[in-house]
């Protein structure tokens, strides 16, 4: 697979194609023009996601999931893991029994991702005895190697993305030299750092506000509403949100149902699904109540009007 993308709302029906559920938004100002490329090995799955805005994902994984991420450059300064930024030069994601995910993508960079099975993972670990790491693996999210050894991570997946593999012989080959590369980067105390997951309580009260946020968007909540389904302060969360995001909650809340709008105009089956036949029906659907000011926000997120989103919807 090798798609482009030009909203985070397509961007997460392309997760839906490898049978992940995230939901998506775009955190920065401008027009979203992304890149989506997987290479399926069998017992990996690896990706390549370019984005040229801020993006924030949010969903499960899965059950018997894990995974190790990196930022090409390895010095992205906004990509964040469960609001925690990522340290440089740094695999991520790996933590074992964790079926929730977060993240954050820095504008303007290119993440790689190797999706597999736990259970698998872990059978390579005991067939090498290197059970011990699962403990590891189990306790921390990141891992911090040497500018080298993520030079060599970043080469390997660019080669496995521009040279797929065709046969089951050479799918193989390819899982079990990035399995032999894992092991040999998380086996490696002396040159490479593990950093434990420990987000602070504001930092995990802003996951569920998201989580909270894409489930509810279309409810119309205020701040204090918000806050006492959440079982937090005004203050609290709104400090962790411009921590994590630069904005508060309520804009946070706008996003996302901006965000719902912008997949509804691109979208003609989504529009007939809920039978929606305007503009301003599709606004009003989602608590936007004045025309005016929705067309202004709408504009400033996505550098376009409503109705240039729509009419390319139709020219598809």
């Amino acid at each position: 697979m090798d798609s482009p993308f030009h909203s985070a709302s397509e961007l997460k029906q392309l997760f839906k194609l490898i049978g992940k559920s995230f939901d998506a938004v775009q955190l920065s100002q401008g027009r979203l023009q992304g890149r989506f490329r997987v290479a399926n090995l069998g017992s990996i799955v690896v990706i390549e996601l370019k984005t040229n805005q801020r993006l924030l994902l949010n969903g499960e994984r899965g059950h018997d999931c894990m995974s190790f991420s990196f930022e090409a450059t390895g010095l992205a300064d906004e990509h964040r893991l469960f609001n925690i930024p990522i340290a440089p030069y740094s695999l991520n994601g790996f933590r074992q029994g964790q079926i929730e995910a977060h993240f954050q993508l820095s504008a303007h960079t290119t993440t790689y991702l190797a999706v597999l099975s736990t259970t698998h993972f872990n059978a390579f670990l005991r067939h090498c005895d290197s059970e011990d790491l699962i403990d590891h693996l189990e306790t921390n999210n990141a891992i911090q190697v040497s500018p080298s050894v993520h030079a060599q991570f970043r080469q390997t997946f660019e080669y496995l993305l521009k040279h797929q593999p065709t046969t089951s012989q050479q799918r193989s080959q390819a899982t079990n030299h990035l399995y032999r590369s894992f092991l040999n980067t998380i086996s490696n105390k002396v040159d490479h750092k593990y950093l434990a997951y420990n987000p602070s309580p504001r930092q995990r009260l802003v996951s569920e506000f998201v989580t909270w946020g894409f489930k509810n968007a279309q409810q119309d909540c205020n701040l204090d509403q918000i806050s006492e389904f959440l079982f937090a302060s005004r203050r609290t969360l709104i400090q962790g949100t411009k921590e994590s995001f630069g904005m508060g909650p309520m804009e946070i809340m706008k996003r996302v149902r901006l965000e719902q709008v912008n997949w509804i105009l691109r979208s003609p089956n989504a529009r007939a699904e809920k039978n929606l036949r305007t503009i301003t029906e599709i606004a009003q659907h989602y608590k936007f109540q004045s025309r005016g000011h929705f067309a202004k926000s709408y504009q400033q997120v996505f550098a376009e009007s409503p109705s240039e989103t729509w009419l390319k919807s139709a020219n598809q």
